[in-house]
């Protein structure tokens, strides 16, 4: 198990998980829908198509966003 950090939350989550079964559980837990969010990790933003190839590493800094439409 590694420890990474989501909104200054600390979480476990196991070594060699992809962001993207970080994120989803993560947003299952919290309630959020994953499709309204953007995440930020260690100050970089990570395109959504590369969530599932993006390995998270111990003490990573993720930060979630909700998307918003507007104008």
């Amino acid at each position: 198990m590694i420890n990474i950090f989501i909104n200054d939350e600390i979480e476990q989550v196991e070594l060699e998980t992809c962001l993207y079964n970080v994120l989803e559980a993560y947003a299952s837990k919290k309630g959020i829908k994953l499709a309204a969010i953007a995440v930020a990790v260690n100050g970089s933003v990570v395109p959504r198509a590369t969530w599932q190839q993006t390995q998270c590493q111990a003490n990573d800094k993720l930060e979630l966003f909700s998307v918003v439409a507007g104008g």
